[in-house]
């Protein structure tokens, strides 16, 4: 009768494939984490640009719209419901103009495109491709 069971080679042949395996799959699994994060932190910058346009529709300026950085009519939160605070929302804003800034927070700071911004023109930054 034959051996039945498994060797210490084929045990460790084993081993060292999943490890390759892991070694090639996590960093990929990060990069798209923290990609479909920024998505989520550009949907609510552009969502916050809309409030802003309903604001000035109702009153005529922007300017009351923030109070010291921080959004008044909006949370600063991305995401708003969650627990874990990815980015936070900012507002800078005059009587007739606004800039809107996503800083990125914990986690989210190794984001290669840093803190995402969208002003009243419609200019986005930065301009790297793959950010906007």
């Amino acid at each position: 009768m034959g051996q039945r069971g498994v060797t210490l080679l084929e045990l460790m042949i084993t081993v060292v494939v999943v490890a390759i395996l892991a070694a090639v799959a996590v960093p990929s699994y990060f990069s798209y984490v923290r990609d479909s994060r920024r998505d989520l932190a550009k949907q609510s910058l552009l969502a916050a640009a809309q409030k802003m346009e309903s604001y000035y529709a109702l009153n005529m300026k922007y300017s009351e719209s923030a109070s010291n950085g921080s959004p008044t009519i909006f949370s600063d939160k991305v995401p708003a419901d969650g627990s874990e605070r990815y980015y936070t929302l900012t507002v800078s804003a005059s009587q007739s103009s606004y800039t809107l800034s996503a800083v990125p927070q914990g986690s989210q700071s190794s984001d290669s495109c840093g803190t995402l911004s969208l002003t009243r023109a419609g200019a986005k930054t930065p301009s790297t491709s793959g950010c906007w």
